[in-house]
């Protein structure tokens, strides 16, 4: 039997399993995806279509996201009909309320699944023309316990045209190949959940409608047969029609309704509105249900996405979850494969990931039973309560995880405070969670770029230097106020673009040294706020490559001292040994040229944290 290795294989070709691979091959790590259907040359089909903001943010923060920009519908508005008149403030009017103000993907993006997957194989093939191989099945799978086997885990894969099976060695197997994973399976992994008497359509077509605003954004549609009624424009001048499949559609036998009864049914569900199907591309029924894999990991084996938990799209969380997890993951295998970071890293996937499925599938109860049209016993409701106005109150509550940009992480040895206990630092309240992202001036641009864009991904950390606003003396501001005055003219010139007090001389040039960063303006002060971090003293915040805050210190003499006990807790010594070794994580801090008004203009200083 033939065989070949590789740093990671990846079972399933869905989104989680895609972006998992990108993050690797962009990390320098070798990964191989396999996939039992050949998808690249299927039609075009359903299953997951939205997309949050954070979610797009990550997609961006890879590369991704410019790929699809121009596919997908970019929804920044919603409207809800009970009885054909419009109900403010109610159904998915709670995704732009959490998203304003907080990210520049100020939208949700629907977009198919399948134009996604294409773009993340489009980017895998151009890093690796290997690293993806369909139609394969992974068969069986064995680990070996020797210490001085390289790739221990050992795969046997049958690919389609191939009559023989071949062994496919790897360091790191990972599961993402759905609700009803092989990975899981030959893992023996449980997977405890639930499943209700429910059934939703799920369906996309081009259709034909005098619904108001039909195309404008996301639309709820209040039925008492129906449930909460989905519509949500999508790619390609397609629509996502959802609603919960009565009973009676279902024949003696429990046998599936027809594409005509579907279509039938979703004309029912829109009244008053007139519904034409002008062509039906994917429909699909399905039993609701939750449950989550009593662990993510087993040894060297990972499981993500669907292969993990499993959930009703009531919330769209599908698609999502599955991308939280790979940027989860992805970093921190690939930081250990390279031999960044201590092996122990992994073990904050499970504690991080699986903690937030388990918030999703108890949320996701609730969601479900109220799309379905009934009140959870444990809400306590009067028989005369409006299950909609329920679902808007569960809705509302927890937009901000809904979409992603409130998930945050406990503490761990990625995310906790270093140094003193006291005093705390304002800023540490946002360890754990999403770095913000803010506009910054960088020297030589006329126009404002994101921080996020600023610092994409490459599997490293970075390091934020707010170095604080230079606040004069007394003294000094008597005499720069007099000279302001008596020296008009030389001010007016030495604040001029073109003055060499406004050019930015990298630090190499004066060091003899590699540039060890960068430096940008923060002209609003709107970074210093969303860090929390006072003008006058400044902060060191570290990022994470997936984008959350792993510490955050006071800026001061003990600030290295402090930066140096966090890496010390996760990088590798290096010598190789895996052992806490901080000061061998050379800290590449840098300092900038702070402008003559230095109460107008504050210097954020950006850079990869440490040299691994």
């Amino acid at each position: 039997m033939p065989s070949s290795t590789v740093d990671v294989l990846l079972v399933g070709g869905g989104p989680t399993s895609l972006v998992t691979a990108h993050m690797l091959l962009k990390a320098g790590v070798s990964a191989l995806a396999i996939e039992q259907y050949d998808k690249a040359t299927q039609a075009t089909y359903g299953r997951a279509c939205m997309l949050y903001s954070r979610s797009v943010e990550l997609l961006d923060l890879i590369g991704i996201y410019p790929r699809i920009a121009d596919i997908g519908f970019m929804v920044r508005d919603s409207i809800t009909f009970k009885e054909g008149k419009a109900v403010q403030a109610r159904g998915w009017s709670f995704v732009q309320k959490a998203i304003d103000g907080n990210t520049f993907f100020d939208f949700s993006f629907s977009i198919r699944q399948k134009y996604l997957e294409d773009a993340l194989r489009e980017a895998i093939h151009e890093a690796d023309t290997t690293a993806l191989r369909a139609p394969a099945k992974l068969v069986d799978y064995s680990i070996s316990s020797s210490p001085e086997i390289e790739y221990p885990v050992i795969a046997t894969v049958q690919e389609a045209d191939v009559r023989d099976s071949q062994s496919i060695n790897s360091k790191y197997l990972i599961g993402a190949d759905g609700g009803r994973s092989t990975v899981r399976s030959l893992a023996q992994i449980a997977f405890p959940g639930t499943n209700s008497e429910h059934h939703w359509v799920r369906m996309d077509a081009v259709v034909r409608t005098d619904m108001p605003h039909s195309r404008r954004g996301g639309v709820a549609i209040e039925s008492l047969e129906h449930g909460n009624v989905l519509w949500t424009p999508t790619d390609n001048g397609r629509t996502r029609i959802g609603f919960v499949c009565p009973p009676h559609l279902f024949g003696p036998d429990g046998k599936l309704p027809t594409a005509e009864a579907i279509m039938a049914e979703a004309k029912k569900a829109v009244r008053p509105f007139s519904l034409e199907f002008v062509e039906l591309d994917w429909w699909t029924v399905y039993a609701i249900g939750q449950r989550v894999a009593e662990r993510y990991r087993a040894g060297p084996v990972f499981l993500a996405g669907d292969a993990a938990h499993t959930h009703s799209s009531g919330a769209a969380q599908g698609m999502n979850t599955g991308i939280h997890d790979a940027t989860n993951l992805a970093w921190k295998l690939a930081g250990v494969l390279k031999g960044h970071l201590h092996e122990s890293v992994l073990d904050t996937y499970e504690a991080e990931r699986r903690a937030s499925a388990q918030h999703l599938i108890q949320l996701d109860r609730d969601i479900a039973s109220l799309i379905s049209g009934r009140i959870p016993d444990h809400f306590n409701a009067p028989s005369s309560a409006d299950v909609n106005s329920y679902l808007d109150q569960v809705f509302t509550a927890n937009a901000a995880f809904t979409v992603g940009l409130g998930i945050s992480y406990a503490g761990n040895m990625l995310n906790r405070r270093v140094g003193a206990v006291e005093p705390e630092h304002p800023g540490t309240a946002l360890i754990g969670h999403r770095a913000p992202d803010v506009a910054l001036v960088t020297p030589g641009f006329a126009f404002p770029r994101r921080l996020y864009e600023l610092t994409p991904y490459s599997g490293r950390f970075w390091v934020l230097v707010f170095t604080g606003a230079l606040e004069p003396s007394p003294s000094g501001a008597k005499l720069s106020a007099s000279c302001a005055e008596r020296y008009r003219a030389l001010r007016v010139a030495l604040d001029a673009p073109a003055s060499f007090t406004r050019m930015h001389a990298p630090s190499a040039e004066a060091l003899g040294e590699q540039p060890l960063g960068f430096c940008a303006y923060d002209v609003t002060g709107d970074a210093y706020a969303k860090y929390h971090v006072e003008p006058g003293e400044g902060a060191l915040v570290v990022v994470r490559p997936d984008g959350i805050v792993g510490t955050d210190v006071a800026l001061g003499k003990a600030a290295y001292e402090e930066l140096c006990s966090y890496f010390g807790e996760i990088v590798r010594s290096s010598g190789g040994t895996d052992q806490g070794a901080a000061a061998d994580s050379q800290m590449a801090l840098t300092v900038g040229e702070i402008s003559l008004e230095g109460q107008e203009e504050r210097l954020s200083v950006t850079d990869t944290s440490t040299k691994l």
